[in-house]
């Protein structure tokens, strides 16, 4: 890979086809669905090893809340794939090395009457593989904590401790999903 392709800072993996729509730069996806003014992504990061947890940070002191790690894509990112990368890297000191898929449609919202988000949230794996021991470095105007959660934790949360009850309903399914394709892996090692 040449030093001048854009993605080379970002990664060196290849793509699962569900993101490959993502590769492009903020203002063409922006601009190809005249609804959203703004894009956040956000990361859905898994530990390796059982029992399953995800990453949440809580939001600094002036906000309530927890969330997957994610911010919002900047003009300046190459592509909506680096502005995930970057924020994950800003939010939790974490590098992103792969990309597994897209969890759900995204999660429409506004914070005024110009301003129409739409936060898409992706799988994604980390250098060295995650933890409940992996070192998180937060960003203490942006983050207070960390938590590596449990299915049964975020759901028995509800939705005071979530920061929105769509941003839960996207983390379920993310178990969901990251469920099914192990379940398929299992399948397939115990196939004759």
């Amino acid at each position: 890979m040449s030093t001048s392709d854009p993605d080379h800072d970002l990664i060196q993996i290849s793509i699962p086809s569900c993101i490959l729509p993502f590769r492009i730069p903020l203002s063409p996806y922006l601009g190809s669905s005249q609804r959203y003014t703004n894009l956040a992504v956000a990361a859905c990061i898994f530990t390796t090893r059982a029992p399953k947890r995800l990453l949440l940070v809580q939001r600094a002191a002036s906000e309530r809340g927890w969330e997957v790690p994610g911010g919002s894509v900047d003009t300046s990112d190459p592509t909506i794939l680096h502005g995930l990368a970057r924020e994950v890297f800003e939010e939790t000191g974490l590098k992103l090395t792969k990309f597994v898929r897209t969890v759900g449609q995204g999660i429409e919202f506004n914070t005024g009457p110009e301003k129409r988000w739409i936060k898409l949230s992706f799988e994604i794996e980390i250098q060295g593989g995650a933890s409940k021991n992996t070192k998180i470095t937060l960003d203490p105007t942006e983050h207070q904590a960390f938590k590596w959660a449990t299915k049964e934790e975020v759901d028995g949360w509800g939705t005071d401790n979530i920061v929105t009850p769509q941003q839960r309903d996207m983390m379920l399914l993310a178990f969901e999903q990251r469920d099914q394709t192990e379940a398929k892996q299992t399948r397939a090692y115990t196939s004759p």
